[in-house]
């Protein structure tokens, strides 16, 4: 063990003692011990511990969240500063976690009423019931406005003059703009409609004159990466943290036969589509087609399109990337160059920018700031629910053994009630055998489930998050044409209710 004790003094503030305990067999600090003294007189401690085999630093023994750690150079009248902004439950210093999250725009309603006059197929003596619901909402951003689209679907119920309940539909298209400060082109919208008072009047018995009061709140939000502070024992959020970023130029080069002769190309058009990913370790492969149109005139003086369809294929570098986590691709068309060869052969180059964003859904407590207001699930609550699907598969052919059985969760849903949520789903079974003639066969199946979850504080109309692992497949040949199966499923459950929250972000040092 080696030690260290030495003093350093500034002209406005004095050092009083800097003791460090070192090992160099293990490059483990065991422990910096300061005591300080700065110009009013109050004497201030840092106590720290440091580990560099796991790269975890505590801080102890000091009551402010802010640490402020002076080190002065050997130089005169040079220091140099280092903030930590918070501290986690052990002491230790932690980093500020990178989030990718709607931010809030804007948000607006509005309320209006459709009034309509319909003519009844049959003659009717009262009306019993009108049902409205609004169907097939459309939204679209323009600056400063989002403009809704939909139809308003009626149901009209009504006693006729034989005695007869009547049923009668009435379709009206409805289209409206809601004023929002901020919006524009490409920002995200959710809109909600709610249907808040039908009246009707029977003015004949032909003839209904009907009002509906229709209600619409829009919310506007931008996506985007906060570097934010995390609380100790504030409300616990469900958010996709950022774990790595990557960017990588794709330069597609193609020549294509035209199928007029051309004397000059008018303009090429180029669209991303269809893009798959697939994440492993620090890397992202990104599939998908470039499809392009060609507009260009023919030596006939007539202009023709024609379209193609390129497939492509890359990968991009992204430190911290694992399978399992997500991932956003964001494509842009960089430029587009051409060369007619002759009048048939068409030279492209496409440039292509992809921007890739990985991120990995985790539990994280939030501080609450002066920062963007975010739009965030709140963990309402949380638990681990298991079931035992147990069932006799009958074969196919005649079996002597079984070989494997691959098993996944192909659909589930999650309804919330009151302290419960009920699952349901389906598990696909492919079941790999040897026939009593020695040849491998397959066989697949599958398998409805239900079953019910405790959860503490869920209630109706919350949101839910389903994450679904089997745990065991468990198969016994009981003859050579029925065979018991058991699957082991557990689903843990999240129960989130969406809030808004102003966050604390981290500012950086200049």
């Amino acid at each position: 063990m080696q030690e260290i004790d030495y003093k350093t003094t500034n002209p406005e503030e004095e050092a009083e003692e800097i003791y460090t305990s070192f090992n160099p067999t293990d490059g483990e600090a065991e422990e910096i011990h300061t005591t300080f003294n700065p110009t009013d007189g109050e004497a201030e401690e840092i106590h720290t511990t440091f580990n560099p085999t796991d790269g975890e630093m505590g801080l102890e023994d000091n009551p402010a969240d802010l640490i402020k750690e002076n080190i002065f150079p050997q130089k005169e009248g040079e220091q140099k500063s280092q903030d930590y902004l918070y501290q986690n439950q052990k002491g230790g210093i932690k980093m500020d976690p990178e989030i990718k999250v709607p931010v809030l725009i804007g948000e607006g309603t509005i309320q209006k009423m459709v009034e309509s006059t319909v003519t009844l197929t049959s003659p009717a003596e009262k009306i019993r019931e009108i049902r409205a619901m609004v169907e097939n909402l459309r939204t679209d951003v323009i600056p400063g406005k989002v403009i809704i689209q939909g139809t308003l679907h009626k149901q009209i119920f009504y006693v006729g003059e034989d005695t007869v309940i009547h049923h009668q539909t009435e379709l009206i298209p409805i289209s409206y703009f809601l004023d929002i400060t901020g919006a524009a082109p490409g920002m995200d919208v959710n809109v909600t409609s709610a249907v808040e008072h039908v009246t009707y009047s029977l003015l004949n018995p032909t003839t209904l004159h009907q009002k509906v009061i229709l209600a619409f709140s829009a919310v506007v939000t931008q996506t985007q990466i906060l570097n934010v502070v995390s609380g100790i024992g504030t409300p616990l959020y469900y958010v996709p943290q950022v774990m790595g970023t990557g960017s990588q130029q794709l330069i597609v080069e193609t020549t294509v036969t035209l199928a007029n002769a051309a004397q000059k190309v008018d303009e090429i058009t180029a669209v991303v589509r269809d893009i798959t990913t697939d994440v492993i370790t620090d890397k992202v492969i990104i599939q998908g087609i470039l499809h392009k149109q060609i507009f260009y005139v023919g030596v006939d003086n007539v202009e023709y399109h024609q379209a193609e369809d390129v497939p492509f294929s890359l990968f991009v570098d992204v430190t911290g990337a694992g399978p399992g986590m997500n991932v956003q691709v964001h494509p842009t068309i960089e430029a587009i160059n051409y060369t007619l060869e002759n009048e048939t052969t068409l030279l492209q180059k496409v440039v292509i920018m992809f921007e890739v964003v990985v991120t990995q859904n985790v539990q994280i407590n939030l501080l609450i700031g002066l920062g963007p207001v975010i739009v965030v699930p709140e963990v309402a609550g949380e638990a681990t629910g298991q079931t035992l699907l147990q069932d006799i598969v009958t074969m196919e052919r005649p079996t002597q053994k079984i070989r494997n059985i691959d098993a996944s969760v192909t659909s589930i849903t999650g309804n919330v009630i009151a302290n419960k949520v009920i699952i349901q789903g389906t598990i696909h079974k492919q079941i790999f055998y040897i026939g009593t003639d020695n040849i491998e066969y397959e066989q697949s199946e599958d398998v409805d489930f239900s079953f019910f979850v405790d959860v503490t504080g869920a209630a109706p109309g919350m949101s839910v998050v389903l994450v679904p692992t089997i745990e065991s497949v468990i198969s016994e040949l009981l003859s050579e044409t029925q065979m018991l199966e058991k699957v082991v499923l557990q689903v843990l459950v999240k129960v989130t209710t969406t809030v808004r929250l102003a966050v604390t972000q981290v500012t950086l040092p200049v």
